[in-house]
């Protein structure tokens, strides 16, 4: 048998499982394909095929190497550097969710949750119908396409191996990740003033006309006008994620310049 062949296809296979743990880190967490409906086969046959198709363009910067231990933690950074894409990429769902959370207590549906069928979980209705709407924008403008090219640059940004965990890598994080906040209190807040306005109303009913149940017709009202201007912003609420979705690719050039320094 031909040693130096095998030395190659030893290395080959080394460089192509490295890719292979990026490109599965970056797909178990990033919206679309790591949603909770896409089953752990289906995520990792995906990740297969990618890597597939990734694996010739790779450039081979990486030596390869006999011992298990420096191999294990290579593939360990690889893990861990396409889940930190993935957040990036989830975390505008986040804000999408605690925008619809909020909104869904201060309407009154603190305590009309559903069971979700996959985690068995409580869930709030106004903040899983935000995220379909979310899906369906990122879905529209490509989002998708985004991340897989994200993936695919990365390789040329980070070599395989070459991730570094900087305090420049760590600021980028938090201040990436302080932005949801933000984020979510935009995305909520027409909803959020309209309610404001309504209890401020309902107050000076409840002072001026004592006799009158303030309680019994606020609730109802606030219901109604709730989703009232939920439906009526729903243009603006498509903009602003349009806005944040585009914003993804300069997040993920950040990052990626920030974890790697020749």
């Amino acid at each position: 048998m031909n040693t130096t062949f095998l030395d190659i296809s030893v290395a080959q296979f080394q460089v192509f499982l490295l890719v292979f743990v990026r490109t599965i880190g970056i797909l178990a967490i990033s919206p679309v394909f790591g949603h909770r409906a896409v089953i752990s086969q289906s995520k990792a046959g995906l990740a297969l095929v990618i890597a597939m198709v990734l694996f010739p363009v790779v450039p081979l910067t990486l030596s390869p190497t006999g011992e298990l231990l420096p191999y294990v933690l290579l593939a360990i950074k690889e893990l861990i550097m396409g889940m930190i894409l993935g957040f990036t990429a989830l975390l505008v769902f986040i804000a999408v969710q605690f925008a619809g959370e909020v909104i869904g207590i201060d309407i009154g549906f603190g305590v009309v949750n559903i069971i979700d069928p996959l985690s068995a979980e409580q869930i709030s209705i106004i903040a899983t119908f935000k995220n379909l709407i979310a899906l369906v924008v990122f879905l529209m403008i490509n989002g998708h396409h985004t991340i897989l090219n994200a993936l695919a640059a990365s390789f040329d940004m980070v070599p395989l191996g070459g991730m570094m965990f900087t305090e420049l890598l760590g600021r980028g994080l938090i201040a990436i990740t302080s932005q949801v906040f933000v984020m979510a209190i935009k995305l909520a807040t027409p909803v959020i003033a309209a309610l404001f306005l309504t209890s401020l109303a309902l107050g000076i009913v409840a002072r001026t006309v004592p006799q009158m149940n303030v309680f019994i017709v606020g609730f109802p009202m606030k219901i109604g006008i709730g989703m009232g201007i939920i439906m009526l912003t729903l243009p603006l609420f498509q903009t602003i994620l349009v806005k944040y979705f585009n914003g993804m690719a300069a997040n993920f050039s950040l990052l990626l310049q920030q974890m790697y320094r020749p």
